[in-house]
């Protein structure tokens, strides 16, 4: 048997199931703390609660309701960007749509939505598609050590998604931009939107919603990108010009 190991990838943790100095872990979590990491009462371990949590713990006990571990150290916002990061992508394909959360997620998204288009071709997503979204999600800040769960959803129109927005730096992926380190830069104290139109781009009236909208139009290079790789680049350059930068502007 192997001994026991302390994992490298934090286990989920429902926010509802931290409690003072203890949190329980669900059984699925349970199975695979001590099935697959041989852990027993002493060993250590680490677990995320998707709002900012992140929690080092001492396996006191495992039970028929999951394993039970006893809190020694906690932080607030590990593995989080300073600037929140809200990527609009334009509706597409289950394939691409769980790679844009996949990695998305990994990478720093606050929020991701899955905008319903003229060019889409289809309805925002149902409950059961977002659930299964989350669930990768889930995987992802676990795997990326993140401790914020992003929030999915899915508009019914570009337009509906830009009026819950207030007052951040707004950038768009278009083929007819500017390179990115040629658009005037602020301070990053305000959060950030991203926008990635569907297979097909953006409409003309859309396009014209989102420039009134104050979004400053972002060249991603000469070649033609899929949806999904457009939204993970653009994702990647400011994730990028914000480490770079210290977090402080771009």
């Amino acid at each position: 048997m192997r001994d026991a190991r302390h994992p490298d990838t934090p286990f989920w943790v429902e926010p509802a199931n931290v409690s003072g100095d203890r949190l329980n872990l669900d059984s699925v979590e349970s199975h695979h703390l001590v099935r697959v990491h041989r852990a027993a009462p002493g060993s250590t371990f680490d677990a995320v609660d998707g709002i900012g949590g992140t929690y080092r713990c001492v396996l006191e006990s495992i039970g028929e309701s999951g394993a039970v571990g006893r809190i020694v150290e906690r932080w607030q916002g590990s593995g989080e960007l300073a600037v929140p990061i809200t990527m609009l992508v334009g509706l597409l394909d289950s394939g691409p749509a769980e790679l844009v959360v996949e990695f998305g997620s990994a990478l720093g998204a606050t929020a991701i939505d899955f905008v319903a288009c003229a060019r889409s071709g289809r309805p925002p997503l149902a409950e059961s598609r977002l659930d299964r979204l989350t669930r990768i999600a889930r995987s992802a800040i676990k795997q990326s050590r993140r401790s914020r769960l992003p929030a999915l959803r899915s508009s019914g129109s570009l337009a509906h998604a830009l009026s819950g927005l207030g007052g951040e730096r707004r950038l768009l992926a278009d083929p007819g931009g500017v390179p990115f380190m040629t658009v005037p830069r602020g301070r990053l104290e305000c959060p950030v939107v991203l926008a990635v139109g569907p297979p097909g781009g953006f409409d003309d009236g859309e396009l014209a919603c989102l420039r009134e909208g104050e979004f400053d139009c972002i060249s991603l290079g000469p070649n033609r990108l899929a949806t999904e790789t457009a939204a993970l680049a653009l994702l990647v350059i400011i994730r990028n010009a914000l480490c770079s930068n210290n977090l402080r502007a771009i």
